[in-house]
């Protein structure tokens, strides 16, 4: 009889023989009874958990002809064809190897003729994500308006490569992993039924290997059963069919890892290699090992969460008790990379032995419980084997791996028990007066900012030159050096001899430049420039030499000054003293390219000629100009008014209905919008309306670039706030200021003619 593989020959043929996926089960059990049948269906889930399986028994349950509890009969014809492939209206197809647009539109032109014996046409689609973009466009259509006699049974393991049209138009089943204790149950039904003979730890190793797939499981089964012989079937024989090693093997190379014997991996590495393990395999289960130490110290209990024997349990627990998990974590960490990079190293073995050994320097080389009993035979002589462990693993390899893998700084302090024991030889002394001077060269290396002291005695044994003085120096030298400024400046000339690099810029005293020295006496620092006049124009270039250019003349007297009239318009320098005629500009002229103009004022001390007393000073009002500029009564106001109301009437036309008579003008840095009284009512709207606020202050910004807020008021509201300017008609006339007046009344009584200066 020719050989049938077990999980084919075991595969599930009704819902109750599926092992768990109860809620698939029992949701495709239930529409089987109710008849309630979709037109797709979509089963995801890793290997071997029964997706395939169950897409069969489904196939058959809602064709058979007489169902039992939801379950097919498979005694009946459909159920017979089904199982042996006679029966054409139940097409299975791997997507994989028909992933062609064509193979879909050969189904999709199939689907439409109605089936030949069955009740409903199926289509079981394994690995439905192998299909192209285009296959997938092409099945997208027929499956969303399927034939009512169609069925698809969709399967696979990566859901995330399936279009989402396709995975809306399906009803979707996730499969889980099958827990180890259900597949030792069925492991030992098959094995029953072909009379293997196992051990129960054997199909707990083959339930572990397994990992959640039961058909992994039950084909490693079948292969351990036919190289047995008859022999019953162990634990080691399972381990070593599949290439892993035991957990003794494990044990003892993790404790050879933690405890620092780097003499003893070597060995165990040519162990493994000359069994042929598998590198890659064995860095796996190594770093699941160390998982399992760590779940022994965080869990309470560990029985639980750890697929394994008693004793091997217990021996982890006390590898746990004896290491901390900041170790355990980084000896995971760094196995889980060197499986990566062995599958790209040139040469594994080294690789890997490299890593054992800097796991090992890296290892908090806890003390062993037991003498490790593998290092005897691994060495010639059974004497000096344990001496060359204990000595060569932590002078070694330790001082040249810790300082590159190890970032704990206590570990170092229990890693050398042997090696330390001669250090305390030369620490005490005869006297305790060298203590201090060890201390002293130890203090400065280990914290810079405790090394500069100012009454501590400077180390005579140490070769480093004391550092240089800092910039800024300590309270108590600053204090000396305000008592002494003489002493001050010579230390600091003496610095400058000594270093003649540039000093880094410092907020200190030194940053201020001292001014030049003077070369000659009569030489004075040139006088403040004043403000009230512009700066001359440049000279020309045939302009004669300084030796040529005569002095100026002395300043006049006070008798002549009375008689000269000025030839320019200043009149706050009428009566200067060192008054010259330069041809310059006005103040005016001056003061209309400025964005505040400054009011005039009147000298502090006026020269006045004999028996006549200087006016009275007073506050120096505001003029006419200012005036003005304030409150805009001029061409600039009226022109952002126009501005303002072409812009009313294009883009708010409602609004400029009622605001064609306001007044628009600024003062200080306020535009003030004046509305008659008679829209009281109504100004709300405007005042609540930001474009149209804010359009206001730019068109006003651009005549007076100080201007900040808007206010819209009407005009009681305004007067009211008492930022109401004095009428034009007070500014105009004969009104004049008070300091005009003065002027006036003094030119009067000493005859000096005035020139007023009209249409500002």
């Amino acid at each position: 009889m020719e050989h049938v593989a077990l999980y084919r020959l075991y595969r599930p043929m009704n819902f109750d023989d599926i092992v768990e996926q109860e809620h698939a089960v029992s949701a495709l059990r239930q529409s089987v009874l109710s008849g309630k049948i979709g037109h797709a269906y979509l089963f995801c889930g890793t290997r071997g958990t029964g997706k395939t399986s169950i897409a069969k028994v489904f196939s058959r349950a809602i064709n058979c002809q007489h169902p039992v509890n939801g379950n097919p009969c498979n005694e009946c014809e459909i159920c017979k064809g089904v199982i042996d492939g006679s029966l054409l209206d139940v097409i299975e197809m791997d997507a994989a190897s028909n992933n062609s647009v064509d193979n879909i539109r050969r189904i999709c032109d199939e689907v439409m003729f109605m089936p030949a014996k069955a009740k409903y046409k199926v289509y079981i689609i394994d690995e439905v994500h192998m299909l192209s973009t285009g296959a997938f466009n092409a099945l997208l259509k027929t499956l969303e308006e399927p034939p009512a006699h169609a069925v698809f049974l969709l399967a696979t393991t990566e859901p995330h490569r399936i279009p989402a049209t396709i995975l809306s138009r399906c009803q979707r089943y996730d499969f889980r992993r099958i827990p180890s204790e259900s597949i030792v149950k069925r492991l030992g039904y098959i094995a029953q039924k072909q009379n293997i003979s196992i051990e129960q730890d054997a199909l707990s190793a083959i339930a572990s290997i397994g990992d959640g797939a039961l058909r992994d499981s039950i084909s490693l089964l079948d292969q351990v059963s036919t190289t047995s012989n008859g022999k019953t079937i162990t634990r080691d024989d399972i381990l070593r069919i599949t290439g892993i090693v035991d957990e003794a093997f494990l044990h003892q190379f993790a404790s050879a890892i933690l405890e620092g014997r780097a003499a003893d991996l070597l060995p165990l590495c040519k162990e493994l290699t000359m069994d042929g393990r598998d590198l890659i395999r064995f860095t796996l289960d190594l770093a699941q090992y160390f998982r399992n130490i760590l779940v022994t110290q965080v869990s309470a209990n560990p029985q639980a969460l750890i697929e394994s024997t008693s004793s091997a349990i217990a021996q982890m627990r006390d590898l746990g008790r004896r290491t901390d998990t900041a170790t355990i974590l980084f000896f995971i960490t760094r196995l889980s990379d060197l499986a990566g990079e062995l599958k790209w190293s040139p040469s594994a073995r080294t690789s890997f032995e490299i890593m054992m050994l800097r796991l090992a320097s890296r290892g908090n080389k806890i003390i062993p419980a037991v003498v490790p009993s593998a290092s005897a035979p691994a060495s010639p002589s059974p004497a000096p084997a344990p001496q060359a462990a204990s000595v060569s693993a932590p002078a070694a390899p330790a001082p040249s791996e810790i300082p590159a893998a190890q970032p704990a700084p206590a570990a170092p302090a229990v890693a050398q028990p042997v090696a330390s024991a001669p250090a305390p030889a030369p620490v005490p002394a005869p006297s305790p007066a060298p203590v201090p001077v060890s201390e002293s060269k130890a203090e400065p290396n280990k914290e810079e900012p405790k090394a500069p002291q100012a009454p501590s005695v400077p180390d005579i044994s140490s070769d480093m030159m004391p550092p240089p003085p800092l910039f800024e120096e300590a309270p108590e030298n600053k204090a000396s050096e305000e008592k002494k400024p003489e002493v001050k400046e010579e230390i600091k000339e003496n610095k400058a001899e000594i270093k003649k690099e540039p000093k880094p810029a410092v907020k200190a005293e030194e940053d201020f430049m001292p001014p030049p020295p003077v070369v000659d006496d009569m030489m004075a620092p040139p006088p403040a420039p004043d403000m009230d006049f512009m700066v001359p124009p440049p000279l020309p270039e045939d302009a004669p030499e300084e030796e040529d250019i005569p002095l100026p003349p002395p300043p006049p007297t006070v008798e002549e000054l009375a008689h000269t009239q000025p030839s320019s318009p200043n009149l706050h320098k009428a009566f200067s003293a060192d008054h010259v005629n330069e041809g310059q500009r006005t103040n005016l002229a001056k003061a209309v390219k400025e964005p505040e103009v400054r009011a005039p004022h009147m000298p502090t001390d006026i020269l006045m000629p004999d028996g006549v007393d200087a006016p009275k000073r007073e506050a120096a009002p505001v003029s006419n100009l200012n005036q003005v500029m304030r409150h805009g009564n001029g061409d600039e106001c009226d022109s952002a008014r126009r501005e303002f109301m072409d812009y009313l009437k294009v883009e708010h036309t409602f609004e400029y209905m009622y605001m064609g008579d306001s007044k628009v003008f600024w003062q200080d840095q306020t535009v003030w919008c004046i509305m008659p009284d008679s829209f009281a009512a109504t100004i709300n709207d405007v005042r609540d309306n930001a474009i149209i606020v804010t359009q206001l202050l730019k068109i006003c910004q651009k005549y007076e670039p100080a201007l900040l807020h808007v206010r819209v008021a009407t005009q009681k509201e305004y007067e009211a706030s008492g930022n109401a300017p004095v009428k034009e008609e007070s500014n105009q006339g004969n009104t004049r200021p008070d300091w005009v007046k003065a002027v006036e009344d003094v030119s009067e009584k000493n005859g000096i003619t005035l020139t007023h200066v009209k249409d500002l």
